[in-house]
């Protein structure tokens, strides 16, 4: 079986509730594993995997996981100093360690050890440089050993320190519905709640013949990358499409289509987190960056609803979204060509200065709570492993 530490992020600042975090951590972590024996035990603040699954699957898994600061694999020794000095000095020559510069860092959460962590730390050192020819180098060492020794009977020894996510485990903040488009920002507007611990619920609105279509496009690509990092529970997709909507563009001022769109879609947004137990909606608006996302036009598309919108991009220029994009895996895929509602419904000269009481006249006017009851009764629901 392989053994690994689990160090947890903002979790273990937790009070008495901390409990609540950590198994919910621990059952995504247990569900990602399925197929594989898994056992979990609870540390010092740590939490303890032990699996018969590859290390490179396990770290693989482990770094999709929010709410882990970082893991290690380790190996479980005596607590006491000359077999933890035997034990490294073992394995660092077993791992082709001997001639590197080194540091050691021990923890020392029994107090009661006749030892201090400082002792550990020297003769660990002196027998490496004696035995294994290693030198010291505490600023920029190639290799560094460290120990856990902890209060109960355990004790660990790591030679790496993997990052993970950071983040709150997924499931323990709520549900949201994110707004999912083709392109580059809403993937990461609803990776980023996913990291503050929400469960997701995605809506994508389409402008194909039927939700096969859909089904065959790039968007089950990207929900598809983003389930990865969604925890224990399967990644719900709604399907919608636009026809209903469409119908009704006839008779719109074309310079307000769009932001009569948007109003749409957040309205439709709504209902579905109504019927999901939501409590909130997420864009990827980023305050500024095209015409639908000026102050104006976001004010008259909120204004009515009676949930709050998280946008979690709107202080990011697109630089940044981009390199969120690329380290979470799905800026290839956004970047593949489909043609998306909002790029049909934009004018050459879109407004940018909407007036929300015109907006809301003409929402009255088309029917807007007829249409989406429509769409909402033809939407199709997918979920995602």
């Amino acid at each position: 079986m392989n053994v690994f530490l689990i160090h947890l992020n903002e979790v273990s600042l937790k009070g008495r509730n901390r409990y609540v975090f950590e198994d919910c951590l621990i059952r995504n972590v247990r569900s990602s594993f399925a197929g594989s024996q898994c056992r979990f035990e609870k540390v010092e603040k740590r939490i303890l995997l032990e699996t018969d699954a590859e290390k490179e699957t396990v770290e693989q898994k482990l770094s999709r996981a929010f709410g882990i600061e970082w893991f290690a694999p380790a190996f479980e020794v005596p607590k006491d100093k000359g077999k933890i000095v035997e034990f490294v000095v073992e394995k660092a020559r077993a791992l082709g360690f001997a001639g590197k510069s080194m540091r050691v860092e021990t923890k020392r959460g029994d107090k009661s050890l006749p030892f201090t962590s400082m002792d550990l730390n020297r003769e660990m050192g002196e027998k490496l440089m004696e035995k294994l020819d290693m030198s010291v180098d505490l600023h920029a060492p190639q290799v560094t050993v460290y120990i856990q020794i902890m209060q109960k009977e355990r004790a660990f020894v790591h030679f790496e320190k993997i990052k993970g996510p950071g983040g709150l485990p997924v499931g323990c903040s709520g549900k949201v519905v994110a707004l999912l488009s083709g392109g580059i920002d809403s993937p990461v507007a609803g990776w980023m709640l996913m990291k503050r611990g929400a469960e997701v619920v995605f809506l994508h609105v389409h402008p194909l013949a039927s939700a096969e279509e859909a089904e065959k496009s790039k968007i089950m690509e990207l929900i598809s990358e983003l389930a990865k990092w969604g925890g224990s529970a399967k990644t719900k997709l709604y399907l919608a499409d636009y026809s209903e909507f469409y119908k009704k563009t006839l008779s719109m001022p074309p310079r307000d289509e769009l932001v009569l769109f948007r109003k749409f879609i957040y309205a439709l947004a709504q209902e579905i987190a109504k019927k999901e137990g939501a409590l909130a909606v997420v864009s990827g608006d980023s305050l500024g960056q095209v015409a639908s996302q000026t102050l104006e036009n976001i004010y008259a598309v909120n204004r009515g609803l009676e949930m709050p919108v998280f946008r979690p991009l709107v202080g990011m220029d697109k630089s940044e979204i981009i390199g969120i994009a690329e380290k979470i895996g799905t800026y290839g895929i956004s970047i593949k060509p489909y043609k998306d509602c909002c790029s049909l419904v934009a004018a050459p000269n879109p407004e940018t200065r909407a007036d929300a009481d015109f907006v809301d006249k003409i929402a009255e006017k088309i029917g807007l709570c007829e249409v989406i009851g429509k769409t909402m009764e033809n939407a199709k629901i997918l979920e995602i492993n």
